[in-house]
């Protein structure tokens, strides 16, 4: 065959396959833009452990097996190919770690939980451990140590509304909050009368703002009317003249829990993608005192979505010792005002359906269906002791 005639065939050939691809390809110039995840520096999932022994580059192996070891326990570690979720610096000069290490969960919870169980943990008996969130290191290397120092003046005395003031009414009467349309007014009521108005907004209308947009709540005992503006949070109000006690940043909330005696106030977003989803707040100082995922961790059975099942609430302790929530077989009980998980650790209840605080006493009920070849049962648990009663 000559050389002439392969070459035809091999151009007809190439013809062949550009009519078959005709169409295929885009005339268009390509200019491709990569998309790359999101860099967070926040370091919310981060911690710093001090107070560890001090080894050489000999030891640093074990040492950084036994602190894995130990951290793993509380969650999962953000490990990669490169990185074991475990990092401990070391000295090149003097070849020895500098008795600190930084560790990453994969969650935020996990984080703030590693912080609570760690902190004063007897590592061996020569060193305790000191725990801090990664942010509070950043915030801390940011203080100028120069600096002469300053005491810190206290806030002027600013007397409180009364809030028992609506007790002191000359006839007895009582009063209930009204929500209609875009109105939220308090009335006062006798039982016998037609119910007259208390206060309906009237200062904060002048003022052009909203002091209620979707929700109301009253406290216990009547202390306080909790008003929910989603795009700030709550708001608290009291006294004879409904002055504004307090405001609570929980943006898109839509309820709130108080503790019995009024001390605490928990608010509620119901988002599943938010890490503080739940917010408890002091309503005295009016800080936060902590955050939580609208689930535990672990909770939803394998195969089963927030859809079909709800999250599990929160309960006070009669005297607002303790709040509670039910996670899968236990129950996460923290104490007030820190906000810290009883003992380091939650209760374990195999099999709990449900639970609930005594009314008059610290002691604890809940309730196991039959499961196997155990009977359905109902413990009594008494705190802090957690005495089976």
């Amino acid at each position: 065959m000559s050389a002439s005639l392969q070459e035809d065939e091999a151009a007809a050939l190439l013809a062949t396959e550009a009519a078959a691809l005709d169409g295929y390809f885009s005339e268009t110039p390509l200019s491709p833009t990569p998309t790359y995840p999101i860099l967070d520096t926040s370091f919310t999932t981060a911690i710093i452990i001090t107070n560890l022994p001090r080894v050489n580059s000999t030891k640093l192996d074990k040492l950084v097996k036994v602190i894995t070891k130990l951290v793993s326990r509380i969650g999962t570690l953000a490990s990669t190919d490169d990185f074991s979720g475990v990092y401990l610096p070391i000295d090149s000069e003097s070849d020895s770690t500098f008795g600190f290490a930084i560790v990453e969960y994969a969650s935020v919870e996990e984080a703030r939980q590693a912080v609570e169980v760690l902190e004063g943990y007897k590592f061996d008996k020569n060193h305790s451990l000191n725990v801090i969130p990664y942010q509070r290191a950043q915030e801390l290397e940011s203080v100028d140590s120069t600096a002469e120092y300053v005491e810190p003046q206290p806030e002027p005395f600013r007397e409180r509304p009364n809030v028992s003031a609506w007790l002191e009414d000359p006839i007895q009467r009582d009063q209930f909050v009204l929500r209609e349309g875009k109105e939220t007014i308090v009335k006062w009521s006798d039982g016998k009368t037609e119910p007259v108005v208390d206060y309906d907004g009237s200062r904060e209308k002048e003022a052009g703002v909203a002091w209620c947009e979707y929700y109301t709540h009253w406290s216990p005992n009547g202390s306080y009317l909790a008003t929910l503006v989603p795009s700030k949070g709550v708001i608290l109000w009291g006294g004879q003249n409904f002055e504004k006690i307090a405001r609570f940043p929980a943006p898109g909330v839509e309820f709130v829990v108080f503790s019995p005696q009024e001390n605490y106030v928990l608010t509620c977003n119901n988002r599943r993608d938010d890490p503080n989803s739940i917010k408890v707040f002091s309503i005295q100082s009016g800080k936060l005192l902590r955050a939580f995922p609208l689930y535990p961790k672990d909770f939803l059975p394998e195969g089963m979505t927030p859809e079909q099942i709800p999250p599990p609430a929160f309960q006070w302790s009669h005297d607002d010792s303790y709040l509670a929530r039910m996670g899968r077989d236990l129950i996460s009980i923290y104490e007030t005002p820190t906000m810290k998980l009883l003992d380091k650790r939650s209760l374990i209840t195999d099999g709990i359906h449900e639970f609930q605080f005594s009314p008059k006493a610290n002691i604890l009920a809940y309730w196991a269906p039959e499961h196997g070849n155990a009977p359905a049962h109902v413990d009594l648990i008494e705190l802090p002791t957690r005495t089976k009663l």
